[in-house]
């Protein structure tokens, strides 16, 4: 990921990812003491078909040139539309031949299907490697998300993860503890970092 104020691009790629996105519902706060829970998420069922109660929002074509910057699954790619519309990540089902993706701005998102206008190379796949967490959530409620542009540094700490609901940003998270913790600020604009809870990390 890279670190640094956000360029113009960065701002116009995130408004994008917001109105995917949405508000995120609220949620509770996880209990004093209790560990932080850690889910995979995979919209598709061995059968290579949606699971059920995933929403759909739309549907686009194009092609899938590289792996995911948001997730680190080796069916996870980076992908875009004739109108040069980036989407990531976008899953594909377990399938030798696929030909349609599932789209997903967050993992508690609707997924929009990308159906492709030509084969995904061999080379596009992530190689094997330590995953790393795609969004979490904090015990004071706000959800964070894998910036897939350029992120921000407030007190000489790089966040990379932006937040929904508001305009915060998170560094990436310290798993050294339990429940796990991460640096927070309401803003780009804050010159301070609060350290909060991760209550649910997202893979």
């Amino acid at each position: 990921m890279r670190t640094g104020k956000r360029s113009w691009r960065g701002v116009a790629g995130l408004a994008v990812l917001l109105a995917l996105v949405g508000a995120a519902p609220a949620a509770a706060a996880a209990a004093g003491g209790a560990k932080t829970r850690t889910e995979t998420v995979d919209p598709w069922t061995a059968g290579g078909k949606l699971k059920p109660g995933v929403m759909i929002a739309g549907d686009v074509k194009g092609t899938c040139w590289t792996s995911s910057i948001a997730v680190a699954s080796s069916e996870a790619y980076r992908c875009m539309t004739a109108k040069s519309l980036i989407y990531d990540p976008c899953l594909a089902p377990p399938a030798k031949t696929v030909t349609q993706l599932a789209c997903m701005a967050s993992p508690w998102g609707k997924v929009t299907l990308f159906e492709l206008t030509a084969p995904i190379a061999t080379s596009a796949k992530h190689a094997n490697g330590k995953p790393w967490v795609w969004a979490y959530q904090l015990g004071n409620g706000v959800r964070c998300i894998t910036a897939t542009g350029t992120g921000t540094l407030v007190d000489k700490v790089a966040l990379n993860y932006y937040c929904v609901p508001g305009t915060g940003w998170a560094a990436i998270p310290d798993k050294t503890t339990e429940p796990w913790t991460a640096r927070y600020a309401k803003s780009p604009r804050s010159k301070t970092l609060k350290t909060e809870k991760v209550t649910t990390a997202w893979y």
